[in-house]
């Protein structure tokens, strides 16, 4: 329905108030408060409080402002002029919110100190954990995979037996990974030397660009055991000179953090930074094979 807007405030020049304008201007227009409502989708209640100026049936003042708007446009009457005359005569007041009370914490709702160390203990431990897990230290260890070693010759002497039960015990007091020869590997690992021998000359070396958990085990003919020859952490930049027992198998669960070369050539990298392998042959020709075959890593 298209209504003519008069010129603005020509209706309340006398002070007339705004519902009894809007009503004049319906009822000349012949409009019923039901053609108005649906036109301007205003419910019809809320058009009849606007005629009877009963503000208290309104709803907040921003909406009331744009029903009487809208009523106002309707009927042929200014909008602005409308809303302003209504705004003037309405006892309505924008609706401010009231900021919340603010009343100091009760001691008695907080939980215990105790509670709380313990949580906080909780969650380093939980964290710890996690740390492990990802680096392998948690894993099982390997079954044999691999046949029992024939024993064709006992390990070379590398002289007395004080001083291959001594230099072990040294490294552990300073917390480096020693760089031993056979005899001392071979008693340090609980290998019998009797289930050892020396494979094909070749000398391999560990080297960590990250720091990375690591176990280097092999099978023990004279227990029928898989013994553990090294277990630890090699930090970034260290690096250990595997011992020449045959049948060791590496285990790590940070493949690309640990580079190998058998002397001195590089091997390609086991595996991604955080990918974990098992039963990794430390021996020699093995090692070599790999440098002819390469391993794409996952």
């Amino acid at each position: 329905m298209d209504t003519e807007v008069t010129a603005a405030g020509d209706e309340f020049a006398h002070g007339r108030r705004v519902g009894a304008v809007l009503a004049d201007a319906r009822a000349a227009a012949g409009l019923e408060i039901t053609d108005i409502a649906r036109d301007t989708r205003v419910p019809a209640r809320h058009l009849a409080a606007i005629e009877a100026d009963a503000h208290d049936s309104l709803p907040a003042l921003p909406y009331a402002i744009g029903f009487v708007k809208a009523f106002a446009r309707a009927v042929g009457i200014d909008p602005e002029a409308a809303g302003a005359q209504f705004r003037a005569e309405t006892s309505k007041v924008p609706h401010t919110p009231a900021p919340p009370p603010m009343s100091p914490l009760d001691e008695r709702r907080l939980p215990p100190r105790g509670l709380v160390t313990v949580s906080i203990i909780a969650v380093l431990a939980v964290i710890g954990g996690v740390v492990a897990w990802s680096a392998g230290a948690l894993d099982t260890a390997p079954k044999a995979t691999q046949p029992p070693v024939v024993a064709t010759a006992a390990p070379a002497a590398a002289g007395p037996p004080e001083q291959a039960i001594s230099e072990p015990a040294s490294a552990a007091a300073t917390g480096t990974i020693p760089a031993n020869g056979p005899a001392t590997q071979t008693a340090a690992s609980g290998l019998s030397p009797s289930s050892t021998t020396t494979p094909e000359g070749g000398h391999v070396v560990i080297t960590a660009s990250e720091d990375a958990w690591f176990r280097i085990s092999a099978y023990d003919a004279t227990t029928h055991k898989v013994v553990a020859i090294k277990t630890g952490v090699l930090a970034k930049g260290e690096h250990y000179d595997v011992t020449p027992v045959p049948g060791q198998r590496l285990w790590t669960g940070r493949a690309g953090a640990l580079q190998i070369s058998v002397d001195g050539r590089a091997l390609p990298s086991l595996g991604g930074p955080v990918e974990t392998v098992k039963n990794i042959s430390l021996d020699p020709a093995d090692l070599r094979a790999r440098v002819a075959t390469p391993v794409t890593p996952r």
